[in-house]
């Protein structure tokens, strides 16, 4: 079988597809499944936007199966790209993705100011900042340190105000699929090679007055449902890097892919805890 038909198969297992298997039989099984829905997202031609999205709604799953069993829920790290030095990938797309967490970084960083939303930190706020940041090294082939820092000036730099149950920090090593994490180089450690001519594409200030009209809860661009505002940001942040993805017409290797996949699936399922609905009807169009 082709690796797309590897891992729909094993995404697809009985045990953890099947309602009516026992609790302990699919969380056991249910383990694996986010990694495959990665390797989905990178190895089958249209299906990232599923991938990335089924790899959070299965976290969801898998978190929901470990509070009523007592287990625990799946670790996830924070949504950076600390350790990839290298992309192949077109300079919009990481751009566009730079343009995604920016936005996201601000308003988190706006609604975290004024104190009426919940979930929106300083270290969410700071999270997307520095993967902002990253995402624009990676575009124009001048990645340096910048791992855990951000040349925005917002507040802490800390990242466990994600709502995510991990602490590790580099590489996507939870749910980067079996294409491998870190470095996705192309054999050029420059990166794209676009370094002195690439102009920064964040903006730093964007327009949220609807989020500021709407702190506590909002219209979802998406489903139309009612969500929390902070839940909103960050699926909003998941589906423009989905777009970014989905519309580019330059190629990427697996690798790549599968960091991107990963960082996207990162959002989508913070917004999961943060409130966003987990349904079929809610997280696809």
């Amino acid at each position: 079988m082709s690796p797309c038909e590897q891992a729909l198969t094993l995404v697809n297992d009985a045990d953890w597809a099947s309602a009516g298997s026992p609790m302990m039989v699919r969380f056991v099984v249910g383990q694996s499944i986010p990694l495959k829905w990665i390797d989905v997202a990178t190895y089958c031609p249209g299906r990232f936007g599923e991938g990335v999205l089924r790899d959070a709604q299965t976290k969801a799953d898998l978190a929901s199966l470990a509070d009523r069993l007592g287990g625990t829920e799946p670790a996830v790290t924070p949504a950076r790209l600390d350790g990839v030095t290298s992309a192949v990938a077109g300079t919009d797309v990481l751009d566009a993705m730079a343009v995604a967490e920016d936005r996201a970084g601000f308003a988190l960083e706006v609604l975290a100011a004024r104190g009426q939303t919940e979930g929106a930190t300083l270290a969410l706020s700071d999270m997307h900042k520095t993967a902002g940041q990253q995402l624009v090294s990676l575009a124009d082939g001048s990645w340096g340190d910048t791992g855990s820092s951000d040349t925005s000036g917002s507040g802490s730099s800390s990242a466990d105000g994600s709502g995510s149950t991990g602490d590790s920090t580099a590489g996507d090593t939870d749910d980067s699929g079996s294409s491998g994490s870190g470095s996705a180089s192309d054999g050029n450690s420059g990166g794209n090679g676009n370094a002195g001519t690439h102009a920064d594409p964040r903006q730093k200030v964007y327009d949220i007055s609807q989020l500021l009209a709407n702190p506590v809860t909002i219209a979802d661009k998406a489903s139309g449902l009612s969500v929390p505002t902070a839940a909103a940001i960050e699926m909003d942040c998941a589906r423009a890097e989905i777009k970014a993805v989905t519309d580019a017409d330059a190629q990427f290797d697996d690798t790549t892919l599968s960091i991107l996949a990963a960082l996207a699936a990162k959002h989508a399922y913070t917004a999961i805890q943060l409130g966003y609905p987990a349904s079929d009807a809610a997280l696809f169009e």
